[in-house]
Order: structure tokens, then C-alpha cells, then sequence
């Protein structure tokens, strides 16, 4: 009999992330993964959950939230997506355990944990199977991540949507508190063609009266949609203030993870509220050691490498100004990226202005968008440029022409972050 391998399992279901180009709004539901949860008695009401939505920051605004709860003495789950290297990464548990821990990914599931919590669940989904549904690979991961933080009697459970809300598999549990980050446009194609029709998608995770919710800073079309939400509901959200939280003191570049910091601080202070303890120290702590792989990371020196997981024009417009913040002075080399379904030329003039030279092109993932050349001409005229279409080789020679004062940045999509980071740090995938 063959050994039960998780990650092979994983890979039987459909994955709809890397299909993102090709979807259609109505092949998002929440039915079946509600099916799912129940037929396997995973009791998610036994979890204080926090439901983070947005699509800038939402990820590093979950981490923030997670160290501080860890800094705190408490024992909090946390579900990201999507992944770096391995699948792992995505379910974790910070604790008073791994708390000096300095691996980035500290306290993500392990194989033997995963494919028990798999193995536990498998004969649920083949009965969902078995009934002619289709199953996802991000519905099937989530359940997992609920399944292990319900056996593991986390204090508090942090998640981070995958696409959009209302229907994202992640709001199949009810959240003690819901987190809206800045709202920008993305995946249009799914979530509607206004910043209105977008937020109205993440504004789905407000969804009860006992709710308390957090909303950091958004475009006036998208505050109003949000707040007729929360009003819906009779909630009286708690909205972010930057401006109060200037000098904070965070362990990621850019002036943007001040906003997420500021989210993060506002979410602890509604749960200081519920009875957690949750110290000034512990805030600051959480604040300063915070590691989150791929979002303005640097690599290695002299020249300086830089991996950013910038994905869409909101957060390119953001690496761009981070880079003037953080490298007024170097030569930037820009090896960019991107997934098909996103807005090559919004993201591609979004950078043109942040780099000397260049390097367009394709990871190796499903969504990867190919560069042209005429195209190329367009988005960087009066920029030196040139096509590679393997992400490993467009590293190479970016190395190559680099001098040591000069800044490499690799952009455009996790993914493109993320394959540069295994090759340029070895990392096992």
C-alpha cells in the first residue's frame, strides 16, 4: 500500500489559484465547504477568530497581529496565503515555544501534522466528492487550518482571506472581529470593475451584530460601501487613525507597514478589551521582531537584493515609494514578473519611474504573464530593458551587470518573489 502523502493529496483538488485568470464569479460558494466543516464536526465556534480582508497589507497586518498575540504570552494560529516554498507556511502557531524562534516561517505545520489533520479529514471530502461537488485546493487547506487550531486549543486564530470575502473560503466561520485593510482594485475580473463592487466582496466578512470590526484608511467609495455595511449590522467600526501612530518602531520597510502596524495595534486593543492580556511591551515586541519573508526583503548585499511580493498598481505604486525612501541614491535594476490577470501596464508604469534598467520576466507558475517587446517599449520608454523568459536566468544576469553599490529588485507577483528567493538563498522547495 502506497504511504499517504499529503502534499500529493493537496494536488488532487482543484486549485484555483492558478486558474484566477480563467474563473467567473460564480464559481465561488461557500456551500460546500460548509458541508465540509460540519460533516467533520471541525467546531469553529470554539474559535475566537479574527477575519482579516483588504487587498493591500491584509497579510502583514495578520503577522503583526499574530507576533503581538505571541509577545503576549498567547497561543494564536495563523493562516496565510499564498505560500513562499512550501505549502506549510501557510498554517502556523506562534507561541511562548517557538517565541526566539528565528526561522520565518516558525511554527508552521509539519508534514506528520499535516497529514494527520489530511488524513483525518479525507474521508469527509471524498464523500463530498463522492456526491458529484467539487472540492478546492484552498477549501480543503482551510478546513485543515481550522481542523488543526481547534485540536491545538489555540487563544486565538488569525486569518487572512484568500480572494475577496463574501465568498472566500475563510468566512465559512463566524469572527469574533473582522479587518478590512485598504481596499484597491484587483482580480476585477472576479470581484467587480469599481473600488465600490470591491469592497462590497470584503465588506461580506461583517456579518453579525456581535462583531467588532477594525477599518483602516480607504478611498471614499469604498468607505461608504464598508460603512453601510457595518450599519447594516448595527457594528460602529473602530477606524484606523495613522496619524496616531507616526513613530512607531516596526521591523518592516516602508511607510505602508505603519499603516498595517496601526491595524494590527487597534485589533489588539479591541481583544485587551475581551479580557487578553495585552501589554505595551508586548505591542512594541511584536511590532520590531515581526519577520514576513518576500514583502521588501533583503537577500544580500553589495549589491543589494531585494525580493518584494508586489502584485498589483496599488502595491507597486508602494514599492516604488519605498524604494526612494530606502535607496535615494542606487542604481535600481528591476527584474519584474507578472501574473497574467493583473494589470500589466498599471503595474508595469507604477515601477517604470523606480528602476534604471529593466529585466522583464516569467516565473514559472500557471498565471505568468509572457512579455512583448512592443509592449515593453510602451510601459519603459527611455529605459534600458531586456527580455528573459526564465526568472532564474533574468537573476543571473541582472548579478551579472549589477556593481556592488547598485539595487536588484525583484518584483511583480509572489511568485516571481518567491522563486527568486529559493534560487538566490537555496532554499528547499
Amino acid at each position: 500500500m502506497t504511504a499517504f502523502n499529503p502534499h500529493e493529496y493537496l494536488n488532487s483538488f482543484a486549485n484555483f489559484e492558478s486558474q484566477l485568470h480563467t474563473l467567473r464569479p460564480e464559481d465561488f460558494h461557500l456551500q460546500r465547504i460548509q458541508q465540509f466543516l460540519d460533516q467533520a464536526g471541525v467546531q469553529t465556534k470554539d474559535l475566537k477568530i479574527i477575519h482579516v480582508a483588504g487587498t493591500k497589507g491584509k497579510g502583514s497586518t495578520c503577522v503583526f497581529l499574530a507576533r503581538i498575540l505571541q509577545e503576549a504570552g498567547c497561543k494564536a494560529g495563523l493562516y496565510t496565503s499564498p505560500h513562499l516554498h512550501r505549502v506549510n507556511e501557510r498554517i502556523r502557531i506562534l507561541s511562548r515555544d517557538n517565541l526566539k524562534d528565528k526561522d520565518p516561517f516558525c511554527g508552521a505545520i509539519s508534514d506528520d501534522e499535516l497529514k494527520d489533520v489530511l488524513g483525518f479529514l479525507r474521508p469527509y471530502a471524498a464523500a463530498i466528492r463522492n456526491a458529484g461537488h467539487i472540492l478546492t485546493y484552498f477549501e480543503v487547506l482551510t478546513v485543515a487550518a481550522l481542523c488543526y487550531f481547534v485540536k491545538a486549543g489555540v487563544d486565538v486564530a488569525v486569518l487572512e482571506t484568500g480572494l475577496g470575502g463574501r465568498l472566500d473560503a475563510t468566512n465559512a466561520a463566524e469572527s469574533l472581529i473582522g479587518v478590512i485593510t485598504p481596499v484597491s482594485l484587483d482580480h476585477t475580473h472576479i470581484l467587480g470593475d469599481t473600488l465600490g463592487k470591491i469592497a462590497a466582496e470584503k465588506a461580506g466578512i461583517i456579518k453579525n451584530t456581535f462583531q467588532r470590526v477594525v477599518v483602516a484608511p480607504q478611498e471614499k467609495e469604498a468607505m461608504d460601501v464598508i460603512l453601510r455595511r457595518c450599519r447594516e449590522f448595527g457594528v460602529q467600526p473602530v477606524l484606523v487613525d495613522p496619524n496616531k501612530y507616526k513613530d512607531l518602531k516596526v521591523g518592516l520597510k516602508g511607510g505602508h507597514q505603519l499603516l498595517n502596524a496601526a491595524t494590527a495595534i487597534e485589533t489588539a486593543s479591541l481583544l485587551k478589551g475581551m479580557g487578553f492580556r495585552i501589554s505595551e511591551a508586548a505591542i512594541a515586541s511584536g511590532l520590531k521582531n515581526i519577520q514576513w519573508p518576500g514583502r521588501f526583503e533583503l537577500l544580500r548585499q553589495s549589491p543589494d537584493v531585494i525580493v518584494d511580493g508586489a502584485h498589483n498598481e496599488a502595491s507597486a505604486r508602494v514599492l516604488a515609494e519605498t524604494l526612494k525612501q530606502e535607496h535615494p541614491e542606487g542604481r535600481v535594476l528591476m527584474v519584474l514578473g507578472i501574473s497574467q490577470d493583473k494589470d500589466i501596464g498599471a503595474i508595469s508604469r507604477a515601477l517604470a519611474g523606480a528602476g534604471e534598467h529593466f529585466i522583464l520576466t516569467k516565473a514559472n507558475h500557471p498565471r505568468a504573464y509572457a512579455f512583448k517587446e512592443e509592449e515593453c517599449r510602451k510601459y519603459f520608454g527611455g529605459k534600458t530593458f531586456e527580455i528573459i523568459d526564465h526568472l532564474p536566468k533574468a537573476v543571473s544576469r541582472a548579478l551579472a551587470i549589477a556593481q556592488p553599490q547598485d539595487v536588484i529588485v525583484v518584483a511583480g507577483s509572489l511568485f516571481a518573489a518567491a522563486e527568486a528567493r529559493a534560487e538566490i538563498t537555496h532554499v528547499p522547495v
